[in-house]
């Protein structure tokens, strides 16, 4: 035999041998076993890939004792052949699908979204039904309607999650459990999935959505870290430090709503703005619209902050400990029964928390004399300045109580009550340019809030929500300033203010949602609301303003949302308004477009009116002081507030990366101003109009649990007042014109390191008089970091921590703290509080 032939019989035995391995023979050998369960063995035994709907295929039992099979297709056809289910293969996927004969005309995918450990609805989760995108409503339900197909992938995602992931392939009505990310889950089904984790900015126009569950890692306070995170967004002014009055891509004071659980905050005032209006520990969802926004939300021409507290577990009693360097703060869930739950938090600063606050006191003059201290020559005049100590009394105190009950059929009732203080006085004197100043002021609120709501879904997936809400602001101020000259004795009055302001806003709102095919829906709303203001306002014993009056409303709504094919999602809209004081109609079209260009890139843009009735009004006086207190319009004294928004931007997101540019444009007409009266400008009220534009721009990359943000904003918002000279515009008080912010988070198992920074360009600010500069724009730079670790002693769940402020100890001015003072014609005296300095701060929170 030659070797050529025995060569040949060597590379056809091999052959043979490897066509025989090739088709080994499938074997299955089981007894009443679901058969999604016997799919998943093959799956691991034998490398098989299979889609189907596990819920479905888990009815349905198999047997086989001992059976064989030359291939995947023969043995799965066994398997289903007592079953109404058949196999379509899509390349090397067998997918297992009801029989076409049992399939309806229509497909109804509906349920809600729920927190798998608490089962707390998960509102306005983010739904994919073979890419077409869709929305939960308030309490996590959703409902869509498809026309007959074979399957659906099922992708449900929301902030700090981990993503739901599933193929559907019948008509269904389920709950839906999303896991925590913050959880250590062992099921690796959930660990295979990705997670949604800091931020989701660009999928609308002007829209954001935020996971607080990352911001207790965020350098700052315990009792101000979702407005620590919501600073580090781009549009919303971190320069200011302002906590409980935000200010949103140039909007003013006011002109921005911050709600919680359906009733309006009014804010509180704190010295330092570390402690935020609402409690962290019991925010279970954030979302932040800054312009261009739809019908459902109104009565602000700025931007609307909409924040859901939890409702309590179902499932345990737990108490929630935290303590850090200002305040302690507890809360407590209970179930009540298996269907109720009640929900409590108190917190309350330390006695005598604030130790001595640096104050600046700066006095300019016509002359070149600097006089006493240390001065830098200003055109024709000197500046002499001094630090001196104050030590403030401050005290805060507030308390949240939340009952919750869920039926059966997915309806739900929640009553949410609120009740919050503070008190604020300092007295200061120092010397300067051989005159006494002496300041006293003291501030009281006191803020009340609630609302009842009932939402009920119906069988056809419609969905009726109804919510009551209630919330009071009572605003006491008194100020004095004076000054004493030692060389004459003489004693100067420069203010002398004492005022009360009392707001309160009572509403109903009803909406129905009707949903039809393919993501279609239309959203039916009505209310009523009434705000009512007080206000009385003495200057040296004179009585300036005398207000009380009411401004009841009604109010309709339409909003419909139109996915055009899986790349185009229309939402057009228009809100009636009909205010009866005075006896007056307003109608408000909206519209937006999403275009997705790509699969990971879009396009949005949004269009719409906006009205205000009920906003804070400035009471200038002609050194340029700002007071502002809360009136309602009366289109004589006090106009409607009116506002044109423009908005448009693009996105990509893909694989953890998200970059985000958008740009905006506003006009704001009826602005108020009260100005004291000085000797080129009369005593009385002026109407303004202000234009605000600029550029978002916004980078972000997660990668496992680690993530990093940087953001930049570059906006010009300028006011223009009948006073005026030669109806020049001038930049708004609050003007940015330039913000960059960075913040990330670095996870090395149980540790967590983070930190952020933040510049401002800096404030303007001008006299009224001489509509001279006064030159208060000193740039804002500031560098937090914060390390956290959290532990588990037993049951306990535990996390300790440090903050650290302004580690480069940065001399910043915190704009709301700036006084101006007149000495005589020609001097002026400014006194502002420095923004946070080096501070560290330690906290521990527990939860048992």
């Amino acid at each position: 035999m030659s070797r050529l032939t025995v060569m040949v019989l060597i590379m056809l035995l091999s052959v043979l041998q490897l066509a025989a391995q090739n088709h080994e023979q499938i074997e299955i050998n089981t007894r009443k076993t679901p058969l999604n369960q016997v799919l998943i063995d093959l799956k691991e035994k034998y490398g098989f890939q299979f889609a189907y709907d596990s819920d479905l295929l888990s009815g349905f039992l198999v047997s086989a004792n001992n059976k064989t099979f030359d291939s995947d297709e023969e043995a799965l056809r066994f398997l289903i052949k007592d079953f109404p289910l058949e196999i379509e293969r899509s390349g090397d996927v067998l997918l297992i699908i009801p029989k076409k004969e049992h399939k309806p005309q229509l497909t109804r995918i509906s349920g809600q979204v729920l927190e798998a450990n608490t089962f707390e609805p998960l509102p306005y989760s983010y739904i994919l039904i073979n890419r077409r995108p869709i929305q939960s409503d308030l309490q996590g339900h959703f409902n869509f309607i498809a026309s007959a197909d074979t399957s659906y992938n099922l992708h449900i995602s929301h902030l700090g999650y981990f993503v739901y992931d599933t193929i559907v392939t019948q008509s269904l009505s389920r709950n839906f459990l999303l896991y925590p990310q913050i959880e250590r889950i062992k099921e690796v089904k959930v660990y295979s999935n990705a997670i949604e984790n800091s931020t989701l900015i660009g999928d609308k126009a002007g829209r954001m959505k935020i996971n607080h569950q990352i911001a207790p890692i965020l350098p700052g306070y315990g009792d101000n870290s979702v407005f620590n995170l919501l600073r580090l967004m781009p549009g919303v002014m971190a320069s200011g430090e302002q906590s409980n009055d935000l200010l949103i891509w140039g909007a003013y004071e006011s002109h921005s709503k911050i709600q919680f659980d359906g009733f309006t905050v009014f804010g509180l005032k704190n010295f330092n703005d570390n402690i935020a209006v609402v409690n962290p520990l019991v925010v279970k969802n954030i979302e932040v619209m800054k312009g261009g926004y739809e019908a459902r939300y109104g009565d602000r021409v700025g931007g609307i902050v909409d924040i859901q507290g939890k409702d309590g577990t179902l499932l345990k009693p737990t108490f929630t400990f935290s303590i850090n360097s200002i305040t302690v703060n507890s809360m407590v869930q209970l179930p009540i029964s298996k269907k109720s739950s009640l929900l409590a938090a108190y917190r309350q600063t330390y006695y005598q928390l604030y130790g001595p606050t640096r104050i600046t006191i700066v006095s300019r003059e016509g002359n070149t004399d600097s006089g006493a201290g240390s001065g830098s020559t200003r055109g024709n005049g000197s500046t002499t300045s001094r630090i001196t100590d104050v030590k403030p009394d401050f005290v805060f105190r507030d308390a949240n109580l939340k009952y919750t009950f869920k039926g059966d059929n997915g309806s739900r009732f929640s009553l949410s009550l609120y009740g919050g203080g503070d008190d604020f006085s300092y007295d200061m004197d120092a010397e300067l340019a051989k005159v006494l100043w002496t300041r006293e002021e003291q501030e009281q609120n006191n803020q009340l809030g609630g609302s009842a709501q009932f939402s009920y879904p119906w069988n056809n997936g419609d969905a009726t929500n109804l919510t009551f809400a209630y919330s009071a602001l009572d605003r006491q101020l008194y100020q004095k300033a004076q000054t004493e000259n030692y060389k004459n004795g003489n004693i100067k009055i420069l203010n002398d203010l004492d005022s009360e302001n009392k707001v309160n806003e009572l509403s109903f709102n009803a909406e129905h949602t009707l949903n039809f095919r393919e993501g279609h829906r239309l959203l039916l709303g009505a209310g009523v609301i009434t705000n009512k203001v007080e206000l009385s306002r003495f200057s040296e014993e004179e009585k300036q303003i005398d207000i009380n009056n009411e401004s009841p409303r009604i109010y309709s709504y339409l909003q419909d949302e139109y996915p055009l094919g899986k790349f185009l999602e229309i939402k057009s809209g228009l809100r009636f308004i009909y205010n009866t004081k005075p006896n007056k109609c307003y109608v408000e079209p909206r519209v937006s477009a999403s275009v997705s260009v790509f699969k990971n890139t879009k396009i949005n843009a949004a269009w719409g009116l906006y009205n205000q009735f009920l906003s804070k009004t400035t009471v200038l006086d002609s050194a340029n002081n700002y007071t502002e207190f809360w009136t309602n319009s009366d289109d004589e004294q006090i106009p409607v507030l009116s506002a044109e928004h423009f908005v448009t931007g693009i996105s990509y997101n893909k694989n953890g990366f998200t970059a985000s540019a958008e740009a905006f444009y506003k006009t704001t007409n009826g602005l108020s101003q009260y100005i004291n009266g000085n000797l080129l400008v009369s005593q009385g009220f002026y109407e303004g109009k202000a234009r605000s534009k600029g550029v978002d721009l916004f980078i972000k990359k997660e990668y496992k649990r680690n993530m990093a943000w940087i953001s930049y904003t570059l906006s010009n918002t300028e006011e223009q007042f009948s006073y005026f000279r030669n109806n020049r515009w001038r930049p708004a008080p609050h003007q940015q014109k330039h913000e960059l912010k960075f913040a990330g988070v670095c996870n090395y198992k149980s540790f967590y390191l983070s930190a952020n920074y933040v510049y401002g360009s800096g404030f303007e600010r001008y006299d009224t008089d001489s509509d001279d500069d006064l030159n208060f724009d000193k740039p804002y730079s500031r560098l937090d970091a914060a390390l956290v670790y959290k532990f588990r002693p037993g049951r306990v769940k535990a996390e300790a921590g440090i903050s650290v402020l302004n580690i480069l100890d940065r001399e910043n001015i915190k704009y709301s703290n700036i006084r101006i003072s007149k000495i005589d014609e020609v001097s002026l005296i400014g006194v502002y509080s420095d923004a946070i300095s080096f501070t560290p701060s330690i906290f521990l929170n527990i939860e048992l």
